[in-house]
């Protein structure tokens, strides 16, 4: 008899607490899933707002060093055709290399031949096809990084003045490496963290390879997400990342991709932290809400004993 009082309570109190605990996990997973991809799509918005003007900053400072290094060329062919004697005296036109800072000086013929160069390997070799403009255009003037052998130099062309020809002027390693490191964008996104376990990344569309990653050990590895998955200009995606289930936000930005990953389980940290303690709330009101009913059975069975006596 007792059981068949408790048995319907328990079962409402039982369908009651499921069906709390399930709202509450489906509409804080919801909200929490929301949330996170607002707040990844705005952290990819500023990223590529920084991409810009790091790119920008670059590229000014970049045609700064540039536009140094040609005036330096365009000045070294008004001293030459003011005196063709510098080229024929080797002493002289190592006097001048040095005066200019450079690392070797070559003046070709009006086919792009060296004619004379401070370098002993630098005579009769071709000057850079990119500077044979110059033979024909008086007022070129290009300066460009040059990479031969492992190394990576400036490399200068000026139009020669006193007869056709190219002045080619290359310039130390340890000029272009300032220019390298401007240029560098692998370390632009290392030191930004995402939340805990998340990760921000910026993709090369083309060669579809991490140019930097929060963690620098990806940097030039190529991406594990499907390229399919970035059709659109933005989005979200589900996806597996280093053994785990991660919510994949995305924004395509000037021939790159930004990315920032992060798995569900943090995501939802705060939905399953909602829901164990609400179970506990809720189980601990139940058993109350029993033994209440059942000590009011209690004194009600014990009054109508009196009465009956």
């Amino acid at each position: 008899m007792k059981k068949t009082i408790y048995r319907p309570l328990i079962i409402l109190m039982l369908v009651f607490t499921l069906a709390i605990m399930f709202l509450a996990y489906y509409s804080t997973g919801v909200v929490g899933r929301w949330e996170t991809r607002e707040m990844i799509s705005e952290r990819l918005e500023q990223l590529s707002n920084s991409l810009d003007e790091n790119i920008k900053r670059s590229t000014e400072i970049t045609q700064e060093i540039y536009e140094n290094y040609k005036s330096k060329s365009r000045i070294t062919a008004i001293m030459l055709s003011k005196n063709t004697g510098i080229m024929q005296s080797d002493v002289s036109f190592e006097e001048m290399r040095v005066i200019i800072g450079a690392s070797s000086i070559s003046v070709s013929d009006g086919s792009g031949v060296i004619e004379y160069s401070t370098s002993l390997s630098g005579n009769k070799e071709m000057v850079n096809k990119e500077f044979l403009p110059a033979v024909d255009n008086k007022v070129f003037s290009e300066a460009m990084l040059y990479h031969n052998n492992g190394k990576t130099t400036v490399l200068t062309g000026s139009s020669r003045l006193d007869a056709d020809g190219v002045i080619q002027i290359e310039y130390d390693p340890q000029d272009a490496e300032m220019i390298l490191k401007l240029n560098d964008l692998s370390r632009f996104i290392t030191d930004i963290p995402l939340m805990v376990n998340g990760h921000f990344a910026l993709i090369d569309s083309e060669t579809y390879k991490y140019i930097s990653h929060t963690d620098s050990i990806m940097n030039g590895t190529g991406v594990q997400f499907p390229a399919d998955e970035f059709e659109e200009e933005k989005g979200w995606f589900r996806s597996e990342f280093e053994g785990e289930d991660v919510l994949v936000q995305y924004l395509k930005h000037d021939g790159y991709i930004l990315i920032g990953t992060l798995p569900f389980s943090e995501i939802y940290s705060h939905r399953n932290s909602v829901v164990v303690w609400l179970a506990f709330a809720l189980s601990t009101s139940a058993f109350i809400t029993i033994l209440t009913v059942r000590n009011k059975i209690l004194i009600y069975n014990s009054h109508q004993e009196k009465n009956n006596l």
